[in-house]
């Protein structure tokens, strides 16, 4: 055998004495708890009764006797022990599995609207962009013709204007047939003019006809030469350089660039997108509810979502969607939730679990040491004016509930004690007696016996 398989196992056979002693500490323990701390066994539900109706038997209508011990001295050796009833808010959740989504809403595939080449790129993955900046400048020979036909047609139609108005202002000397000519080819410039304003227009750029009119021949070439690049990005470029075919690609909303795939002199199409844009702020947690679940969810509930990866909590979401179909393959139900990101700590693609507030009740607490049954229901031994003092209340109960202590002598240990709900009789914060409370139903017993003698 190699040395170090005979290392590992001497090693695993020194610690046997220490996992044997731990795994009886663990026995004895909950050997202990069953024993001491048996869960109660209603007897309305044995009788049929479901928990939490009154008890209307005529015995159960009759009031208990008050119990009055005989000095505080005897509290103590008899183990009562006093405290206060708990109230607590008991959620239902309905768990799911998830993953964090860009928010489609503020989500973006950009590609340039012409085909051309890559002029200049000025955003990178990562970058955090405004609407309205550019991305990157594609030249793109279609722009080019675009603007000639404006600038073109612009000039026929500045022509035909002045043609016509001076035919009208000729007044009898010209012939209504050649005024209505002279009319009707001025409409035909400006139908022409109005298309290829509106062929810019669906590349993403805004022209201002009336703007152009005001111009000389030059002023207009400038003008449409780079029309659509902001000032602030033409003084960083080579004005020499600058052709009339330079397209603009720019951002929609505020957001970062998520991925780039372009570089300069690269060939480029509307078919393929160059840059992918999303709102990081704000993002979707897409769940997969179970079909039986699916009914208790509305919008607006509450979602914890933990992170796998990171081990760590979203910040609280809202439900906003629940889908009206199934999936066909997982066949659970498709729900939506919105979640704020303002720190960016959020990655898409990150998978979870999500618990669902669907409903919140308050319930009574009371530890299982401060019931006795005395034969009809339940009761609790609520203190009176003294210290010695105790009125036994009848209590009806729900449903268990569990409360985790730790172990003194144990650190490493923990033993649960069941607690019940209670529904009748008392109110949070009463204090009641929740040791010592076999010897107090003695007592009441015996005070019982007495008043029927």
């Amino acid at each position: 055998m190699p040395t170090q398989l005979k290392k590992l196992f001497w090693m695993l056979l020194d610690q046997l004495p220490t996992l044997f002693a731990l795994a009886v500490l663990g026995a004895v323990a909950w050997w202990g708890f069953v024993l001491l701390y048996p869960a109660p066994s209603s007897p309305k539900e044995e009788a049929g009764q479901k928990p939490g109706e009154p008890n209307e038997t005529p015995d159960a209508k009759k009031p208990l006797p008050s119990i009055k011990l005989a000095s505080e001295k005897g509290l103590k050796p008899a183990g009562i022990k006093t405290g206060e009833v708990e109230e607590r808010l008991d959620p239902e959740y309905v768990e799911s599995h998830g993953d964090i989504d860009f928010n489609q809403d503020h989500y973006a595939h950009l590609s340039t609207r012409a085909a051309g080449t890559a002029f200049s790129v000025h955003k990178r993955a990562g970058d955090q962009v405004k609407k309205g900046d550019v991305l990157a400048l594609i030249a793109a020979p279609e722009l080019a013709s675009l603007k000639f036909d404006l600038q073109q047609t612009l000039l026929t139609e500045q022509t035909r204007k002045k043609y016509y108005d001076r035919l009208k202002s000729s007044g009898k000397s010209t012939s209504q047939q050649a005024l209505d000519n002279a009319e009707a080819s001025l409409r035909e410039a400006r139908i022409r003019l109005s298309k290829d304003q509106q062929s810019l227009q669906n590349l993403g750029l805004t022209v201002s006809i009336d703007e152009l009119r005001r111009l000389s021949d030059e002023q207009v070439a400038d003008r449409l030469r780079t029309l659509g690049i902001p000032d602030s990005l033409l003084q960083r470029l080579d004005n020499s350089t600058l052709t009339s075919n330079l397209l603009p690609m720019y951002t929609p909303f505020d957001g970062m660039v998520v991925k780039r795939d372009i570089v300069i002199g690269e060939v480029v199409n509307p078919a393929k997108p160059q840059f992918v844009l999303a709102d990081l702020s704000q993002l979707w947690i897409m769940l997969h509810v179970r079909l039986e679940d699916a009914n208790k969810l509305k919008p607006d509930q509450e979602v914890s979502f933990h992170l796998d990866g990171p081990n760590e909590d979203a910040p609280p979401a809202k439900i906003d969607w629940i889908s009206a179909a199934v999936d066909e393959e997982t066949r659970t139900v498709p729900v939506r939730a919105d979640v704020a990101n303002p720190k960016g700590r959020l990655r898409p693609g990150t998978f979870g679990d999500a618990k669902i507030l669907v409903r919140q009740e308050k319930h009574l607490l009371v530890p299982t040491a401060a019931l006795q049954f005395d034969g009809i229901s339940y009761v609790v031994f609520g203190c009176g004016e003294s210290d010695t003092e105790f009125q036994p209340l009848r209590v009806d109960l729900g449903p268990q509930s569990m409360r985790t202590y730790l172990i003194p002598f144990l650190e490493e240990f923990t033993v649960v004690f069941p607690h019940v709900v209670a529904t009748q009789k008392i109110a949070a914060g009463q204090r009641i007696a929740i040791s010592g409370t076999q010897v107090l139903l003695s007592e009441m017993q015996k005070e019982r016996i007495a008043g029927e003698d």
